[in-house]
């Protein structure tokens, strides 16, 4: 009786990791089309109603949701505080505080955190046009998970389930 009992939490517990690696892929997605409206937002208040970055940001962080809204309502608030310090490292220090808990790559947090770099101190045109490079750069990484995203969700599903299968066998 217990080695049935364990033989089934083997089971269990390697189709959970292969789920929550597949819920994984779908937060990633979800988090880049939210970084994808938040810009779009962004360009639009710094575009059409002249606002400095910090306001920009400040505006647009209750129209977007966890985690982006309190990244960026810190870092416009830190920006707008300047003591010194440049936006890229106001930047970069929120991106880590908020966003590198989340199912991003480290490709995604770093391309994120480079886009700090050129935002911020430079004129409306050429943050605008950073905007849309970075937006760009976005897009065809969701397309591309978007189109590999029921393979691998399937995949590790699957997986999860058939390795339990083979450690339950494997341990008995």
């Amino acid at each position: 009786m217990l080695k049935i009992m364990g033989t089934v939490l083997v089971i269990f517990a390697c189709s959970a990791l292969g789920y929550k690696k597949s819920a994984g892929i779908s937060e990633r997605l979800f988090l880049l089309r939210e970084i994808e409206k938040t810009l779009l937002l962004l360009m639009g208040e710094i575009t059409y109603r002249k606002e400095t970055l910090p306001e920009a940001m400040l505006r647009v962080s209750g129209k977007v949701q966890e985690p982006l809204c309190c990244f960026l309502e810190e870092t416009a608030k830190m920006a707008q505080k300047y003591q010194g310090e440049r936006f890229a490292c106001i930047f970069r220090e929120n991106a880590e505080k908020y966003l590198k808990e989340w199912n991003v790559t480290q490709k995604d947090f770093e391309e994120f955190v480079q886009l700090g770099e050129y935002l911020g101190y430079l004129d409306m045109d050429v943050q605008k046009n950073t905007l849309e490079w970075y937006l760009q750069q976005l897009k065809t990484e969701i397309d591309a998970l978007t189109e590999e995203m029921p393979v691998k969700k399937k995949l590790y599903q699957s997986l999860g389930v058939l390795s339990g299968i083979f450690l339950a066998i494997l341990l008995l």
